[in-house]
């Protein structure tokens, strides 16, 4: 009796009957995937694999999924299709492989979350939402936890002024993390507060200050993008508001830099890296000026990145140097002599920037299918939120978006942390599940 009792109880939890254990364990799965970037690239890629294998399975055993009638399926088809033919021509095979493999499992990992998502009822997928934004506010509470304290509840501590090591430790990348999920944090307090004006604009504000102190300049810049994109598109007709927190938030940072010696260096000098003249120049020009930019570029280590991966484009324009190839060709002696301050400091593993990136990697064949990929993507999800109005599938989309911009610097995009996330929002973009009308 009691353990029938038991049984009950756990069922409850359980988005389908029992004896569907794989697709209950596709669940859980899901459920805990946002930790495993907490954990390492170990973690991410054994629960992406999972994932993608489990579903498998699924379809496999289930003669009513028939992924043939699934339009997302030919869209991962087709890009898997491209980094093939990249792999054919790689410099390397033995770097670029490893990643085709895995993006095998992205597609199929994208297409269960799909399943899931239009498979559950409402209130488990809502579950899944729940315990997502409860990783981000511990997070926060993490990183608010060392600004005080010096340390984070793991005992980490960043070795960099103006930086925070919170869960990932010497690595220092918690900032794109933070991004990643805090607009499915806010998408939840919108659904659970009633759109509440006032408390989605408090979190807002929280979070981008959070961002802010986290130390990464890019993934800052990313999240106050994101952050304003969402509250102008959820919140439009409200447009004092919108000028009120706008104005609130760019005091708030304002004296944050003016009154952290640590926080203005990283954000302030560290960005622009220029003498005392260059600096007076640069405070001369509006920040949209084509020579305000050109000066940056030409005074940063980035700079350097990008200066290379396009001499590699043009040397290699039409299928690139292979995947995950640029960590050996931007070291090679006939780069020595490019026109760039920072030349010497050109090599890394990759260019810094999504769009230098696949153009080196892929050339023009394998960056043209990915914009291709993305516009048709896009044109599904739009079709979609027509209908649904799902501010989580928005949410995702509006991180996909903001990490294709160019010029800011980036994670590598074959990368296992920074591809997680985009491909993890990628796939709640195009989830494709109906919350209210």
């Amino acid at each position: 009796m009691e353990q029938l009792k038991l049984e009950n109880m756990f069922q409850k939890y359980l988005p389908f009957q029992k004896k569907y254990f794989f697709k209950n364990s596709l669940f859980f799965l899901f459920l805990i995937f946002p930790i495993t970037f907490l954990l390492g690239n170990l973690a991410i890629n054994s629960l992406t694999i999972l994932i993608a294998l489990t579903f498998i399975v699924i379809v496999i055993k289930n003669e009513s999924i028939n992924l043939l009638n699934d339009k997302v399926f030919y869209l991962m088809l087709f890009l898997l299709l491209s980094y093939l033919i990249n792999l054919i021509f790689s410099q390397n095979f033995f770097l670029s492989y490893q990643r085709v493999i895995k993006f095998f499992f992205i597609c199929f990992f994208v297409l269960s979350f799909k399943f899931l998502s239009n498979n559950i009822e409402k209130k488990y997928i809502d579950n899944i939402y729940k315990f997502w934004a409860i990783t981000l506010f511990i997070v926060a509470f993490d990183t608010i936890f060392e600004l005080t304290m010096g340390f984070n509840i793991l005992g980490n501590v960043s070795k960099m002024p103006g930086r925070i090591a919170s869960f990932t430790g010497d690595e220092l990348i918690i900032g794109n993390f933070f991004a990643a999920l805090s607009l499915i944090a806010l998408s939840f307090i919108f659904y659970k507060s009633n759109k509440n004006i006032l408390y989605i604009f408090l979190v807002s504000l929280i979070f981008i200050l959070i961002s802010l102190l986290i130390g990464e300049r890019s993934n800052f810049l990313k999240t106050s993008i994101i952050i304003f994109l969402f509250i102008f598109f959820t919140f439009r007709f409200r447009l004092k508001y919108i000028a009120a927190f706008l104005f609130l938030t760019l005091a708030s940072i304002i004296l944050i830099l003016n009154f952290n010696k640590d926080y203005k260096l990283r954000y302030y000098d560290q960005m622009t890296g220029l003498n005392k003249w260059q600096l007076n120049k640069l405070h001369q020009l509006n920040i949209f000026n084509k020579e305000a930019v050109f000066l940056n570029f030409q005074n940063s280590q980035y700079g350097a990145h990008y200066n290379v991966a396009k001499e590699i484009f043009l040397d290699n324009p039409i299928f690139g140097i292979g995947i995950k190839n640029f960590r050996i060709e931007s070291y090679k002696k006939k780069y020595d002599d490019l026109d760039h301050k920072f030349n010497h400091l050109r090599g890394a593993t990759h260019p810094h920037q999504i769009h230098y990136e696949l153009l080196a990697e892929t050339g023009l064949v394998g960056y043209l299918s990915f914009i291709l990929f993305m516009i048709i993507s896009l044109i599904f999800f739009f079709k979609n939120f027509k209908n649904n109005k799902n501010i989580y599938e928005f949410s995702g989309m509006l991180f996909v978006i903001i990490s294709l911009l160019p010029l800011i610097p980036s994670g590598s995009f074959f990368s296992t942390y920074s591809a997680g996330l985009f491909w993890f929002n990628y796939s709640i973009m195009m989830g494709n599940k109906k919350i209210e009308n």
